[in-house]
């Protein structure tokens, strides 16, 4: 629009000055300089008419998927951005009855305020909306909403709702970045993606391709951890949170060469029962979270290899241990392999096809505090899929799940039966913008 008015501007100067000359106020020279002008902005015109605006640039900032981190690619002002999925989920049991949903449509809202501090949030709109299509409960969450402060490349601070920095998915998670219709199980029942705490994080870069972050977060709820996704419900999520416990967390990362990543987290936390301003109680529920896990990426022209392992533990009072059913000992890895066969179909073209497999195995009951362990939350998932760009930023993708656990049940959804045994077919469809 700025740009525009100048033209407009320049339009009408130069049609005044060609009446001065036609007036016989101007020279030969004049009207030779009034005829470039008069050459330019039309040009400039004819762009804005066939709307040939400058695309931004989707690169990733610190480990922030593409779309999120248009605001740090800007000189000043507001950027907006986003994403959305919508996934068909056919399941290969009639017990079970399939699912299509809106999975998610985001906004990203930034402002730079000038050229080191930055303003990033994200609005999320999960299941069109609502939580549940009977009771139609509102499903709006602020994923992240904090400052950034970026001060040099060794040292920076972000402070806010934050993106915990742990695992491949938890900051990377925008649906054209990873393969697959759904997120890997274990980086969302074990690290539970996506995962935003409130707190204050310290993150730079030291040289020699090793970055690091460090952040001081609150912690987690402890009535909410259960047995079949651990402490994935004990997310606080910036909503009345419980300050009374905090957690901290160190990222390091290591990028020898553009092509590989190793990188690792460990996550130390507390875990309390009730929300910020409950009243104390006697006996409350009180204990203690650690997670750590390792991962790794590899990328040669199409194809991409990555992996990641990850071990946690929780411990309490006799109140938690009494009454939580989450796993005293959680466990899990995963492996990935895909390649791009576009170029080998079409050279020199912005499209992509990617064929991928990817096989999981993890226990969210490896240890419990009493009784038996759970053998169907033993479980395996292997993923079979096919993505699709037609664009960078639009994505079709397809894939079929063999799920299996160690329990001897049968496959199904009813009682005497294993939910986890049921295979699946998805289909989804992403952008971001």
């Amino acid at each position: 629009m700025i740009g525009f008015r100048k033209i407009l501007i320049g339009v009408v100067t130069t049609l005044a000055v060609v009446g001065f000359s036609l007036s016989g106020y101007a020279g030969e020279e004049d009207i030779k300089e009034i005829k470039k002008q008069i050459e330019v902005l039309t040009g400039e015109m004819e762009k804005l008419k066939l709307g040939a605006v400058a695309e931004p640039k989707y690169e990733s900032f610190m480990g922030l998927g593409p779309a999120a981190s248009k605001v740090y690619g800007i000189d000043k002002g507001l950027s907006l951005g986003g994403y959305g999925e919508v996934v068909y989920q056919n399941y290969q049991d009639s017990t079970k009855k399939d699912l299509i949903d809106v999975s998610k449509f985001v906004l990203y809202t930034g402002y730079k305020f000038n050229d080191w501090i930055v303003m990033n949030g994200e609005i999320e709109f999960e299941h069109a909306g609502f939580d549940n299509a009977l009771n139609k409960d509102v499903e709006v969450e602020v994923e992240f909403a904090y400052l950034d402060f970026i001060l040099n490349p060794v040292f920076n601070i972000r402070t806010g709702l934050m993106l915990v920095p742990i695992g491949i998915i938890n900051e990377y998670h925008e649906p054209t970045v990873y393969s697959g219709v759904l997120r890997p199980d274990i980086e969302t029942n074990i690290i539970p993606s996506v995962w935003r705490e409130v707190g204050l994080m310290a993150y730079g870069k030291i040289g020699g391709g090793l970055k690091y972050d460090a952040a001081i977060i609150n912690g987690l709820r402890a009535e909410q951890l259960r047995a079949k996704d651990w402490i994935r419900k004990g997310r606080q999520q910036g909503a009345q949170a419980n300050a009374d416990v905090l957690a901290t967390v160190v990222r390091l990362t290591y990028e020898p060469l553009t092509d590989v990543l190793i990188g690792g987290s460990y996550y130390h936390g507390e875990v309390g029962e009730g929300e910020g301003g409950d009243v104390v109680g006697a006996n409350e529920q009180e204990g203690t979270v650690n997670l750590w896990e390792v991962h790794a990426r590899y990328q040669l022209a199409g194809l991409e290899l990555k992996g990641l392992f990850v071990k946690g533990s929780l411990d309490g009072n006799g109140a938690l241990k009494s009454s939580t059913t989450a796993g005293k000992e959680v466990q899990g890895w995963y492996a990935e392999a895909a390649y791009d066969i576009m170029p080998v179909i079409k050279s020199s073209s912005e499209m992509s096809l990617t064929p991928f497999v990817r096989y999981e195995q993890y226990d969210t009951n490896k240890e419990v505090f009493t009784g038996s362990r759970d053998p169907s939350l033993d479980r395996t998932v292997t993923s079979l899929g096919l993505g699709f760009k037609p664009h960078p930023n639009v994505i079709i993708k397809a894939d079929y799940q063999w799920r299996d656990t160690a329990s001897n049940l049968p496959s199904g959804k009813r009682t005497g039966m294993d939910e986890n045994k049921i295979d699946q077919f998805n289909i989804g469809i992403g952008f971001i913008f």
